[in-house]
């Protein structure tokens, strides 16, 4: 549910007339902070390897199924990603409903025990920046990382090219 704020103006000269000032999202029952949202869409060019989504963690708000944002998933779901070679996985997520919170979180990606990298997302609430960034890449691989929202709202869907180096 969102929350919608009516203000009506009326002025002591034309007490008649009045303005109606409405805040909020009118026309979608989608919670304010399912604005704040990251969609990652990891792409396996490894060749003949998998890869493993591990250590997912959210310090602010939630994982959820891609494509519902009403289905949070725990981050042990997150971690039992297997992405196959010449496959494309999406970890999504969002700030949690009814909350002035957006989204802040990382996920590690392996190449059987090996750490190719760290994602690290943030888009907050009320903010007007947003980051996402590659931490920590190892240097047997090359990670791309597609074009993504730095200003208010979404960052956005991602897509991230995971290949050796």
């Amino acid at each position: 549910m969102s929350l919608v704020v009516n203000i009506n103006i009326v002025s002591n000269d034309a007490p008649g007339d009045s303005t109606s000032i409405v805040l909020g999202d009118t026309k979608s029952n989608a919670p304010r902070a399912y604005a704040q949202w990251v969609s990652m869409l990891i792409k396996n060019l490894l060749g003949n390897a998998s890869i493993k989504v591990q250590n997912a963690n959210v310090s602010w708000g939630k994982f959820y199924e891609d494509g519902n944002k009403d289905r949070e998933i725990s981050a042990g779901k997150v971690n039992s990603i297997v992405i196959a070679p010449n496959f494309t996985a999406t970890v999504a997520a969002c700030g949690r409903a009814n909350a002035a919170s957006g989204t802040e979180g990382t996920i590690d990606l392996y190449d059987g025990t090996t750490r190719i990298c760290t994602l690290y997302w943030n888009c907050p609430w009320g903010s007007k920046r947003n980051d996402f960034e590659k931490r920590n890449v190892n240097s047997s691989y090359m990670v791309t990382i597609g074009p993504w929202n730095p200003d208010s709202g979404a960052i956005g869907n991602v897509n991230i090219d995971v290949e050796r180096a």
